[in-house]
Formats: C-alpha cells, structure tokens, sequence
C-alpha cells in the first residue's frame, strides 16, 4: 500500500520561481502525491502558471490570507496524505526521485516525522548541506531551525492533527515554533534521512534573507522556556552542536 504524500505550496507573487518549484512536483516518479498550491490573491502571473499546471494539482485556491502561516494552515485542511511537506515557493524537490525515496523509508518504521538534507543554492551556486539526528533540546540550544530544515520536514497527519496548526502570532518563524513543538510532543517519534530532499534558494527577497525572522526566534525561544535554562549548559551545547554541524560539513 503506497504512502500518500500531501506537499503543500503556499505564494503570493511568486511568478520569479514558482514554475520551477511546481515543475520538481509534477514530474516526481512516485505515484501517490497530492499537490495543493494556496495562493494570496497574487497580482502578477502566479495565477497563469498554476493554471498552467493544474491538471497536476489537486487543490488550489488564491484568495486574502493574514500571513504565509494562515495560507499554510489553509493548505493543511486541505491534505489528505499521510504525510506532509511544506514546500516554499522559491524551492524545489532536489531531484525527481526524491519522493520515491522518502516513501520507501517512511514504509520501513512509520515515525512521525522525517527529514532529510538540503543544498543551498546562493547566486545559483548550490551548497549540500548535511544534517544530523537532533531532538526538542537538542534543536532548542541550538536557537535557529538549521538543524531541521522546514522544507525537508515530513510530518505525519496524525502529528500534524496533535499540533492543530501554525502560531499566526509569529509571521516570519512559526515553522521553528512548529517544528519545535512536534519535536515535544510526547510519544512522537522521528528521523533525519541522509536524503538530499530540497533546494533551498537564498536570495535577496527571501524571508531569511530579510533578518525579520530574529527577533520572532527569541520570542519563541522565550515561550519554549530556553532563558530559564542554564547559561553555562545553553553555552555549551550551542557550541557543541554548531561545532559538530560545521565539521560534517567541511568541503
């Protein structure tokens, strides 16, 4: 029995790279993949490229949304599968068996949650990016959410319904938030695949790029109790972690 694979697109003005980002899903080689693109009312060519593709899109809509998470939320109403990725509108599937590969190693265990390694493609350079396996404290001392990308993260509905949703109190870092709480929750178990799953883009109009997400990632860190933690333990397994993600990750 195939695993079905919600992957979700939310966009708003996204003409610059969406049709490569829907492109990497249309032709993936696994069968069972439910697309779902969530437009914010876009007022350049976004709508003529999904409509482009919308034979190989289950679900779309594009209307008002309050933020990026809202639009997501959207989208997880709408999955069906039984898992789900988020993928940015500025990135795409590092390849097209990279699904295929993913739902094989979901078969093996069926865990919560997965994910995998990312490439950072900057000035169209693309840089591979190893991970590792972390857990909540782990990714908490670490203070960003490197260690487990957003779109290389494969969340089980079930999960997924135990989370309820993205905070739409942070506008730029609710998938740290997010990713973080799934982490937490107990009982939930997971995995980091050593899977190059997704090309993450990093240019100048970029969310990460903007540094608006750094004030949000302190408020989250607030809210998950990391300032009533040892400073001295907080030094130190900051630069443990980070020192290790370096080493793994020397050319």
């Amino acid at each position: 029995m195939n695993i079905k694979i919600s992957i979700i697109t939310v966009c708003r003005n996204s003409s610059a790279f969406l049709e490569e980002t829907i492109k990497s899903v249309v032709t993936q080689t696994y069968p069972d993949i439910e697309y779902i693109i969530i437009d914010g009312k876009s007022t350049d060519s976004t709508i003529d490229i999904i409509r482009k593709y919308s034979s190989h899109i289950s679900y779309w809509i594009s209307e008002e949304d309050k933020s990026m998470y809202d639009a997501i939320n959207k989208g997880l109403k709408a999955a069906t599968g039984d898992y789900i990725l988020i993928l940015n509108s500025d990135d795409k599937l590092a390849n097209e068996s990279v699904i295929e590969r993913v739902a094989t190693e979901i078969k093996k265990e069926r865990f919560d949650y997965y994910y995998g390694n990312i490439i950072k493609l900057k000035k169209n350079k693309p840089v591979p990016v190893k991970l590792f396996q972390v857990n909540y404290w782990q990714l908490l001392y670490s203070t960003h959410g490197s260690f487990v990308h957003h779109p290389c993260f494969f969340i089980s509905a079930k999960l997924n319904r135990q989370l309820k949703e993205y905070d739409l109190q942070y506008k730029y870092a609710s998938d740290y938030d997010y990713i973080l709480r799934a982490l937490n929750t107990e009982g939930a178990t997971g995995k980091h695949l050593n899977i190059y799953t997704t090309v993450f883009r990093f240019h100048e109009n970029s969310i990460t790029a903007s540094g608006k997400i750094d004030s949000e990632r302190k408020n989250i860190l607030l809210a998950h109790g990391y300032y009533r933690l040892s400073p001295l333990k907080r030094r130190i397994y900051f630069y443990m972690l980070w020192g290790y993600y370096k080493m793994i990750n020397l050319v």
